[in-house]
C-alpha cells in the first residue's frame, strides 16, 4: 500500500512521512531520523507527535518533530 498525503488548496501540511522530513531538512540522514523517531516514541512529551497506523508506516507531527529538535538542542546546550 502507498500513500501520500497531498495537502487540500490552501491548507499547509501537518504531517509527513519519513521521506518528507528528509526532504524538509536538507543534511538529515535515514539513520539519524529513525533514532530520533525512536526517542520521540519513547518520550511522553514528544509520542502524541508519532503515529504508526502499521509497522511499516509512520506519520510525524512536523510542528512536533521541530519542538523535539529544539529540545534537543536545549539538552545538548546544558
Amino acid at each position: 500500500m502507498k500513500i501520500k498525503y497531498v495537502p487540500v488548496e490552501n491548507a499547509l501540511a501537518e504531517w509527513g512521512d519519513k521521506k518528507s522530513l528528509l526532504a524538509r531538512w536538507e543534511g538529515l540522514n535515514p539513520y539519524t531520523l529513525n533514532r530520533w523517531i525512536s526517542e520521540m516514541r519513547d518520550n511522553k512529551q514528544f509520542r502524541d507527535h508519532v503515529i504508526n497506523p502499521t509497522h511499516k508506516l509512520v506519520f510525524i507531527n512536523l510542528e512536533g518533530f521541530e519542538e523535539f529538535l529544539r529540545w534537543k538542542q536545549k539538552i545538548a546546550v546544558k
